[in-house]
């Protein structure tokens, strides 16, 4: 299936590496390591499975049913599938510590 990393992802991820930096104290490689590898192993488990990953629990609660998590080593990767499209499209990164709730309003994901 087609792993799609839309600008909401892209933008998330970038917040992600701000948090390690600031509020982790994390080495700027480190965080850079970290984000190729939350890159390839994300596209890598969408590709080949993504309905075994869970409806978003939070997402949910507030209404929307669409998307779904796949988690990471501590990181929350909200996507949505398209089936007919054989289609993923993944919309926030986030680190476990961060408010996720907010990145969901803040990135406009709760429509």
């Amino acid at each position: 299936m087609k792993v799609t990393i839309e600008e909401t992802a892209d933008a998330s991820l970038e917040t992600c590496e701000n948090f390690l930096l600031d509020k982790l104290g994390l080495p700027l490689d480190r965080v850079e390591a970290i984000s190729l590898n939350l890159i390839a192993t994300t596209v890598e488990r969408l590709s080949t499975q993504p309905h075994t990953y869970p409806v978003c629990r939070l997402a949910l609660e507030l209404g929307i049913g669409h998307y779904r998590e796949l988690l990471i080593d501590g990181y929350r990767i909200v996507y949505r599938l398209w089936p007919e499209q054989e289609q993923v499209s993944v919309y926030l990164f986030a680190h476990q510590r961060q408010d996720f709730k907010q990145l969901l309003f803040e990135y406009q994901l709760m429509y």
